[in-house]
């Protein structure tokens, strides 16, 4: 799902991913960490962030992920005239 200007509708802690329910488009190291994102490790400096479609992630303490979720499907509104 494309977003709005970066705007994201979920943050969570690195540690408290849930693939199933959401789909994260960014990960920001509120501290300096060495995060294993997609099976590669990567080294972030505190206050950084990366932007890409994280489908996998260990090692994230101090790292939060942003995105979306995934059944966001809501009833349409139904309006009586």
């Amino acid at each position: 799902m494309s977003l709005l200007n970066d705007i994201h509708s979920i943050i969570v802690a690195g540690g408290s991913a849930n693939f199933s329910a959401h789909s994260y488009t960014e990960i920001y190291a509120g501290a300096s960490a060495a995060p294993v994102i997609n099976g590669l490790s990567v080294t972030m400096a505190a206050g950084s962030s990366i932007k890409l479609k994280i489908r996998s992630i260990s090692n994230a303490t101090g790292c939060y992920l942003l995105g979306e979720d995934k059944n966001n499907w809501a009833e349409p509104p139904i309006f009586n005239q």
